[in-house]
């Protein structure tokens, strides 16, 4: 290859990738980039917020600001209500960066399925967003938003920090119940709480920050735990949780975890711990959820005969056997 050439051929290179460049810039700023969906939904019908960002137009697009913003709107039905939210738009909306659904007070299980249907039917978000709710409404948003410029930047911030410990939308179909953060306003700025919401078909139920825990740790989720027992920090890191089906109705649950740096294991607290997992165990059950799917490893054992289920057998015989090991 001679050297002109190859350097023409350089050249056409960075032309093209500084005309993509230009390209997309001048897209985004034609578009209204949607980060979170607010729904709230009671008897007058639905009210749709959208937090999102809209690069004001410039002649150097490169300048172009993209600070967070709000708009709502409330109709009749989810799907009017939205088209009005869109139309308070600067721009057409884009969900591409929508990763985040926030569900006010009084919605439910029926919400979900709802947007649901929507976001598939006309791609107004994404199944993989994840939920969580919040004490607020639209209107206390939009109030907040007006008196602190910092309210709506830290809502975005809350919400990408809660996602790690949220539900997704899709989840509705493979789960009993969805176990959903709680986010709320603080002076001026949104802050996630350490209790939650439990939002199942038949309701919903604000749970504190020990079931909240104790639920996270039945169901294997990821990063650390932490319980006060007899007003004492008790920290679980990489917690590991088997289950065995001895025959019918009877079953042990084991938890292997590691403390936290400098916590010495205390036989109090293993007591402690087995004791109030045991208890979660029975008090879900009662309430319709099987959380160690209990009824599938009875089903593998004995055969798909003896499923158990909530609604139909009592909560079997539970023995519940903690372990720890510290770590260095």
């Amino acid at each position: 290859m001679t050297q002109p050439y190859y350097r023409l051929k350089v050249l056409a290179v960075f032309l093209l990738a500084i005309y993509c460049l230009a390209f997309f810039r001048a897209d985004s700023t034609q578009e209204s980039m949607i980060r979170v969906i607010l729904l709230e939904q009671n008897e007058g019908g639905w009210t749709v917020g959208l937090l999102y960002q809209a690069p004001e137009a410039s002649a150097d697009s490169s300048k172009a600001s993209a600070e967070i913003q709000f708009a709502a709107a409330q109709d009749s039905t989810l799907e009017k209500a939205l088209t009005a939210a869109q139309e308070a738009l600067p721009q057409a909306a884009n969900y591409r960066l929508c990763d985040y659904l926030l569900l006010a007070p009084g919605c439910s299980w029926q919400t979900l399925g709802d947007y649901e249907a929507l976001v598939l039917a006309q791609q107004c978000g994404r199944t993989a967003a994840s939920v969580q709710v919040c004490g607020f409404d639209c209107e206390e948003l939009s109030a907040e938003s007006e008196e602190s410029e910092k309210v709506l930047a830290s809502l975005l911030d809350t919400a990408k920090e809660a996602a790690e410990i949220s539900s997704h939308l899709y989840e509705k179909n493979l789960s009993q119940g969805l176990l959903l953060p709680r986010i709320v306003l603080e002076n001026g700025e949104a802050a996630l709480r350490e209790d939650s919401f439990f939002l199942t078909q038949s309701g919903g139920a604000e749970w504190d920050s020990e079931r909240t825990e104790l639920y996270r740790l039945l169901t294997g989720q990821g990063g650390v735990r932490r319980f006060w027992p007899d007003g004492h920090p008790l920290e679980l890191r990489r917690c590991t949780i088997s289950v065995t089906c001895h025959g019918a109705g009877e079953f042990t649950l084991r938890l292997d975890c590691h403390t936290a740096a400098g916590q010495t294991p205390d036989s109090r607290y293993t007591q402690w711990l087995a004791e109030a997992c045991t208890r979660a165990v029975k008090e879900l059950w009662a309430e319709g959820v099987d959380v160690l799917s209990l009824g599938s490893y009875q089903a593998l054992r004995e055969g798909e005969s003896a499923y158990l289920t909530p609604t139909k057998n009592a909560c079997p015989q539970l023995r519940t056997d903690v372990r720890f090991t510290t770590v260095l």
